[in-house]
């Protein structure tokens, strides 16, 4: 079978393309997947001191919680700016009450308030363009009696 030259540069410059369409599409594919799966894993802490009793007209609790957010890393590197939400336990439901970003050293603070039988508090990293998200663990605040 014959096949005259202008049917072979078309047949050759469309395999071509599809050769190159495909492999593009395999190269986005990889660089996308690999952007996404290369976020570096952070761990937050919790800690909290104890809470201390405001005698107002209305009683509650005072206290100061404290977060740490570090990479997840050997050796472990602390976390500038990050968002991290803090979260009260108010009837079983989690609700953010509060937001702040860690300072150069990766610390966060907040002043919570509670009530007469104090609350149950959690913070959240919601994670970033380079770091992974990350939970605390819960802290729960009861006045010193």
């Amino acid at each position: 079978m014959l096949v005259s030259k202008a049917l072979a540069t078309k047949i050759g410059i469309g395999a071509a393309t599809a050769t190159l369409a495909v492999s593009g599409a395999a190269v986005a594919n990889a660089a996308t997947t690999h952007a996404q799966h290369s976020r570096i894993p952070t761990n937050l802490a919790i800690t909290a001191g104890p809470g201390h009793v405001v005698k107002h007209k209305y009683p509650h609790t005072v206290a100061w919680i404290k977060g740490h957010l570090t990479t997840a890393t050997k050796p472990s590197f602390d976390v500038k700016g990050g968002r991290v939400v803090l979260e009260r336990d108010i009837k079983g439901k989690w609700t953010a009450v509060g937001h702040r970003t860690t300072n150069r050293l990766g610390w966060v603070t907040f002043k919570v308030h509670a009530l007469r039988n104090g609350a149950s508090f959690k913070l959240v990293f919601i994670g970033s363009k380079n770091f992974k998200p990350a939970t605390s663990d819960i802290i729960t605040i009861a006045p010193v009696k």
